[in-house]
């Protein structure tokens, strides 16, 4: 290893996915890479590793890409944890090989401070393993872990991460804090929110991600977004443009990750410089949007923006169950929806559906119902495997507490296997969802 320098460095780690199932879907760590953009302008030199990253140096594996920039990961079987044995299918470690990341964190300068981010709560094998490495490699560093998992449960990051410090929400609002403890940087005491990915740190892209705004103002009794992300707050145009004039020199995909797009009501000015720009961009609504703020403006702009794929949140057709599940949408501002975009001239091909499934008290009919809809507007409907998040009105349902294992909280093993097996009716349900692609 390299000998320590005298300006402060960092190392940030996006670990890897331990599951049974995982894809490329424009995923980026957007926390972990406005981390970088915050540290940059305090000084910090940096590394970065991302085990999820397709194009990586470090990745050993082609895998096919879709147009898109979407595409399978490398993985490796590994064993099923004890809760998970009653899925029978393999459990695999997603990303880039583990030996090849010990060898490429020895190369490293030695750090102050490791930040590692976290995703869904049931993927904090990849956490821990990533944080045993780096503990053995860097005894001395810092090492912070942030995002989701560390957010939603805390406490069991606490308790079994091995991280020095736990951060909850947004990780710049303690960077001042953490950096003065050590003595490297004075500083105010609070930060706002940021919005700049730093995408400086990837030497390839196929795909990139941004946002216009972060949180969201509904309270979806299935979603933590509130819990993650407290109020809602929205990007200036101007610094959306930057984000966008950076990205567009290394790849033409950007996908929006707001939960709340459409609420953002400097999105419209948005498109319409994208518009004046004339840039060569393929855009993708990947979140879900809110089908009750797709206006026939909204629509015609974000046609003429080249939007190219546009998913929605339908979750269920039951009227009974969108009223107390929050009232994102209702089944009329679906069909709705989906006939000003196909007015404007997007076609069905181009428009997706997410259908929620698994839920507690959720019936057949209701989700073949759901699936008939998408097909009689000859959209595509997606089947999203409910899982439990903590702190919600429908993990409570649940029976689960803070002190529950979060591998319980596995959409594949929640929705199919517990509290018993449910294989033969989903079967039924997946059976219909091929029909209904035909």
């Amino acid at each position: 290893m390299n000998r320590h320098v005298t300006r402060p460095r960092a190392l940030l780690v996006n670990p890897w996915i331990y599951d049974f199932k995982a894809f490329d879907f424009w995923n980026k760590p957007v926390g972990l890479l406005i981390l970088s953009s915050l540290l940059r302008k305090f000084g910090f030199e940096l590394d970065f590793i991302d085990c999820m990253d397709r194009l990586s140096p470090h990745y050993t594996t082609n895998t096919r890409t879709d147009m898109w920039g979407r595409g399978k990961y490398h993985s490796e079987e590994v064993d099923r944890p004890k809760i998970l044995k009653v899925v029978p299918r393999r459990y695999k470690r997603y990303g880039i090989p583990r030996e090849i990341f010990a060898h490429a964190v020895r190369d490293l300068t030695i750090p102050d401070f490791i930040f590692i981010t976290s995703s869904m709560t049931y993927w904090y094998q990849g956490v821990f393993e990533a944080i045993r490495i780096l503990r053995q490699t860097f005894p001395h560093a810092h090492i912070v872990l942030g995002g989701i998992y560390a957010t939603l449960c805390k406490r069991h990051a606490r308790k079994f991460s091995g991280a020095d410090t736990i951060i909850a929400g947004a990780v710049e609002e303690h960077i001042p804090e953490l950096t003065a403890a050590l003595g490297l940087l004075p500083g105010p005491h609070t930060m706002p929110y940021a919005f700049a990915s730093d995408y400086s740190l990837y030497e390839k892209l196929r795909y990139a991600v941004t946002l216009t705004s972060r949180g969201c103002p509904l309270n979806c009794t299935y979603c933590a977004t509130k819990v993650l992300c407290g109020g809602f707050t929205t990007a200036s145009v101007d610094t959306v443009i930057s984000q966008i004039d950076t990205i567009q020199r290394k790849t033409n995909n950007i996908a929006f990750f707001d939960d709340a797009l459409l609420y953002n009501e400097s999105f419209p000015e948005l498109l319409r410089t994208i518009i004046d720009k004339k840039y060569h961009l393929d855009l993708h609504a990947s979140n879900g949007l809110h089908c009750r703020y797709i206006t026939e403006e909204i629509a015609r702009l974000m046609f003429e923006a080249n939007f190219k794929t546009i998913y929605l949140s339908l979750e269920t057709t039951n009227p009974v169950v969108q009223q107390q599940t929050g009232g994102k949408v209702n089944t009329d501002e679906f069909r709705k929806a989906v006939k000003l975009l196909t007015k404007t001239g997007f076609t069905p091909n181009q428009i997706h559906a997410y259908i929620l499934y698994g839920m507690p008290g959720q019936g057949y009919d209701e989700i073949i119902d759901s699936i008939k809809l998408c097909r009689d507007l000859r959209v595509n409907p997606h089947l999203c495997e409910f899982s439990p998040i903590p702190h919600t009105v429908e993990y409570h349902k649940t029976g689960f507490d803070e002190d529950t294992d979060p591998l319980h909280h596995n959409n594949l093993f929640y929705t199919w296997y517990y509290p018993e097996p449910k294989t033969d009716l989903y079967k039924r349900i997946k059976g219909y969802l091929s029909q209904a692609h035909r």
